[in-house]
């Protein structure tokens, strides 16, 4: 998901008097932090199923990590060396 930055302070606007030209909402703010929001929403992973791009990142749990979390190709390889030195020594 983009980051979505807020460009109108609309409660700023609320503060203003009654008769303050600026205290006055225009087309233009609502399409920007519409648009802004639109954007934001629509590049977000969904949460089922997501579709990566790139190369996703993930810490790498400890060794003897028995989790749910993700497991990096460095923690499966510690593991693998780690398995076959202890059957080497039996």
């Amino acid at each position: 998901m983009s980051n979505y930055t807020k460009s109108t302070n609309f409660s700023a606007k609320d503060t203003l008097p009654l008769n303050d030209p600026a205290k006055i909402i225009k087309g233009t703010e609502f399409d920007t932090e519409f648009n802004a929001i639109s954007t934001a929403i629509i590049s977000k992973a969904d949460a089922a199923s997501p579709t990566f791009t790139g190369t996703p990142a993930a810490p790498t749990a400890s060794p003897g990590t028995n989790t749910t979390q993700l497991a990096t190709t460095a923690f499966v390889t510690a593991a693998e060396v780690a398995e076959r030195t202890a059957t080497a020594t039996l």
